[in-house]
């Protein structure tokens, strides 16, 4: 099959063919100059000019349908970059290949790789306002960022002279009962602990301890969930064979892979020792066992596994490799504090990211979230006391910063009204706990009111990636409605 069969008969027809466009572009977080290429290229098709600031974030204005032209114009907001994840056994390079979509039931999802709804089907929405003939509304500014899923920096780097509109339709949500009025603010906090190498003994053997097989998640939205971290558990296997021997050293340690993604797989290269050997093939699998006992059918294809590989020429002492350990074992990750003010949502949570060996150290990067400025601030200075602690440079990554509610906007009380005439049901008004663009852009803008909803996205960050394709119609039918309506008072 070609990889737009996928899209076949869906509805809306031109916001489907615009992701299928977009998903033939590769489109990582930096590298988004061919995905605003083909914005561009459909802008001049369409008649509409479009605008770059120097970081390369584009506006498209779009002239409103005619006798609409005195409405207060609008911005349509979606970023152009994705999540690069993909599972271990796919062969995909997210720098040249195009992502392969496969349609089961009511689902769109990729070939074991994140699909890019996230952020895809936002932009893809936002073009087909442009394409998409008899629609009605005022002037349009169609927004589309950069350098979103690293920290959205390209979002903290617009140059607000682009943006004349101050009302903001934000497109990057994922749920379509759900109308997003605020968000979490972020910030990253980078561990840089110094080891240094000694030559393996003689006789020692290469052996690798790898954890595979995890769900993993978006480290905003999912990070309440029963979703294991790769890299804890690693580290926490090697507690148990440090604990059993001797005789073994560690060269390498790796886990996870983005700053915004619950580490799924992590690996730790291995010295060992004769001694130590059948001792390292006997408790392996007991350590799975209570792996899977702890985690049960939320992770159903955990897997603690070892493996030969080529004997290592060097280790790290073994003062360094307790110090490493000590401090993965004290980083703390998942939820902090849930919310006083909106129910049932995190208020403060931290992720540990990532983990890599590199000349003479070990990088740590940790991403935490809070609707607080303080309680942000305050897991931060707990992260880098740990890593002082162990030893460690600490480099303090800058942050976005949060989304705070306006619960009385107009742009939401037309568009509840709106909401409730089309699915003749109230929506849910929420704050998200995962870092949207709208905080910084309204920052940027005085006066700004700003809104976002879209479909249903679920396993956003994970190759388990998928967008509900009715989620997709229905959403379309609000943001076009809500734009004649705009464009009517």
């Amino acid at each position: 099959m070609t990889y737009s069969d996928a899209y076949n008969g869906l509805e809306p027809q031109e916001l489907w063919r615009h992701f299928d466009a977009l998903n033939h572009i590769p489109r990582p977080s930096g590298a988004e100059a061919a995905a605003r290429a083909y914005v561009q290229q459909v802008a001049q098709e369409f008649g509409a000019t479009s605008n770059e600031d120097e970081r390369g974030n584009m506006v498209v204005r779009v002239p409103a349908t005619m006798g609409r032209e005195n409405a207060p114009t609008v911005a349509i907001q979606a970023h152009l970059d994705m999540v690069c994840e993909k599972r271990p056994d796919v062969v995909h390079d997210f720098a040249t290949d195009p992502i392969r979509p496969q349609r089961e039931g009511d689902r769109i999802l990729a070939s074991g790789t994140t699909l890019g709804a996230d952020n895809g089907i936002g932009a893809a929405a936002a073009l087909a306002l442009l394409t998409q003939p008899g629609l009605e509304h005022g002037p349009l500014e169609l927004l589309f960022t950069v350098d979103e899923e690293t920290g959205l920096h390209g979002a903290m780097a617009l140059d607000p002279s682009l943006v004349t509109s101050r009302m903001l339709i934000n497109l990057d949500s994922e749920d379509p009962d759900e109308l997003t009025i605020g968000c979490a603010g972020g910030a990253g906090t980078v561990l840089h602990l110094p080891v240094t190498f000694e030559p393996t003994p003689p006789g020692w053997v290469g052996r690798e301890v790898v954890v595979s097989g995890l769900r993993g998640g978006h480290s905003g939205v999912q990070i309440h969930e029963h979703l294991a971290n790769a890299i804890k558990l690693l580290m926490g296997a090697l507690l148990y064979i440090q604990d059993s021997g001797d005789d073994f050293g560690l060269a390498a340690i790796h886990g996870g892979s983005a700053h915004n993604a619950i580490p799924r797989d992590a690996w730790a290269r291995l010295a060992v020792g004769r001694e130590s050997l059948a001792m390292l093939e006997r408790i392996i699998p007991e350590v799975a066992r209570a792996m899977r006992n702890q985690w049960g059918d939320d992770e159903p294809d955990l897997a603690l596994t070892v493996r030969e590989m080529t004997t290592p020429n060097e280790v790290i002492t073994r003062r360094d490799f307790n110090r490493l350990l000590n401090l993965l074992d004290d980083l703390p990750h998942g939820v902090i504090n849930m919310s006083q003010v909106f129910p049932g949502k995190v208020e403060t949570s931290t992720n540990l990211a990532v983990v890599e060996t590199r000349e003479g150290q070990i990088e740590i990067a940790t991403s935490s979230r809070s609707f607080l400025a303080e309680e942000l601030q305050k897991v931060q200075n707990r992260i880098a006391s740990n890593g002082r602690n162990a030893g460690a440079e600490v480099e303090v990554r800058d942050g976005y910063p949060g989304w705070e509610p306006v619960a009385n906007s107009r742009l939401l009380q037309v568009t509840d009204e709106v909401y409730r005439q089309i699915f003749r049901k109230a929506p849910q008004v929420q704050v998200v706990h995962a870092g949207l663009e709208c905080g910084v852009i309204v920052s940027k803008i005085p006066g700004m009111e700003a809104i976002s909803f879209g479909p249903t996205i679920r396993g956003a960050h994970t190759p388990e990636e998928h967008v509900y394709i009715s989620t997709v119609a229905s959403i379309w039918r609000l943001l076009v409605a809500l734009l004649a309506t705009l464009s009517a008072r």
